[in-house]
């Protein structure tokens, strides 16, 4: 899957009716946090005041969104916690800033690229814990898509052959939940352990917000859901204990054989998912943290039924825990 070029900034959206002011409050803020208008996306965005200065309009620039469909909020961008510097490691609180920048004391052997270096063998996960489908993976160089919401600038193709999809949700109580996540390369920390990161840029930590909107925006103005790859890693993880986040995590098996699944991250932990691992973070709601760069390539891909139109994509509720049930 060869890495697209030429990302650009995320842009206020055609389909908005107005710039909408952000109301919304990122969770268990410290009380020192700053606030940064961004006018071309009219909202607010609060910020820790231990970021250098210098950093934080660039952050800011890079990370903002603001995604509305027919009045209601699809997505936005509610506060910048931290920056974890580069070559760093990053230590994991279920409070803000939530991720910061690991002392020596505290820096891990690894780095994200060797949480996802000897994979276990999928063929030996239980029943259920993932879904195998098929599909052409066609990057942006072979195929631009249409795509609103696509951050990285162009969106090449998933062409599934199916016309639905259903895909299992691993939680913390799922049987060998540390097995099928080793299969798929991530792994998941709980508050106070360190994050094996040592990217060579600067990771930003950023609170979103998905509203109850944005399945409906995937579908109706961003073209379809989306998986993608890219160098870089991420963390993501709630900001409380009312928000759901459900991660994607892909692996392609052959040429056109592609195995998924979700995991249901709790309040106070973190899932790392390092660099080129397919996936993606559509079924989350409330407040998510996300670790990331700034904007730069990727290999962004709008999943499609065989006629062209949009793949509905649903969680299977077999294991759900206290998850609204998305049929889109």
């Amino acid at each position: 899957m060869p890495v697209i070029t030429g990302a650009v900034r995320n842009e206020t959206l055609p389909v908005q009716p107005q710039a909408v002011q952000n109301t919304a409050k990122p969770a268990e803020l410290q009380d020192t946090y700053k606030e940064r208008h961004l006018g071309d996306l009219g909202i607010n965005v609060k910020y820790n005041p231990a970021i250098p200065e210098r950093q934080v309009d660039s952050s800011l620039a890079a990370v903002s969104v603001h995604r509305m469909v027919n009045d209601k909020l699809g997505m936005t961008t509610n506060a910048l916690h931290n920056v974890v510097e580069g070559g760093k490691d990053a230590v994991l609180s279920a409070k803000a800033p939530f991720l910061t920048s690991a002392s020596p004391a505290q820096e891990t052997a690894g780095t994200h690229k060797s949480v996802a270096a000897s994979p276990a063998d999928i063929a030996n996960l239980p029943d259920g814990s993932y879904l195998q489908t098929q599909g052409r993976w066609l990057d942006a160089s072979t195929v631009q898509v249409p795509a609103p919401g696509n951050v990285f600038g162009a969106s090449g193709l998933f062409a599934s052959a199916e016309t639905s999809l259903d895909i299992p949700l691993v939680t913390p109580i799922s049987p060998n939940r540390d097995d099928i996540a080793a299969a798929f390369g991530v792994k998941i920390f709980d508050e106070g352990q360190t994050v094996p990161l040592k990217f060579d840029g600067n990771l930003n930590a950023v609170e979103y917000e998905f509203g109850k909107a944005y399945p409906q925006y995937r579908l109706d103005v961003a073209n379809g859901f989306f998986i993608e790859t890219h160098d870089f890693p991420h963390v993501f993880m709630p900001a409380s204990e009312q928000s759901e986040i459900v991660i994607t995590v892909g692996t392609q098996l052959e040429e056109d054989q592609f195995a998924l699944t979700n995991f249901l991250v709790p309040h106070g932990s973190g899932i790392l998912v390092p660099g080129n691992t397919i996936h993606a973070d559509a079924f989350s709601s409330g407040s998510i943290i996300a670790l990331l760069t700034h904007c730069t390539e990727a290999d962004v891909v709008l999943m499609h039924q065989p006629d062209d139109s949009p793949l509905p994509i649903k969680i299977d509720t077999s294991e759900r825990l206290g998850l609204a049930e998305w049929h889109v």
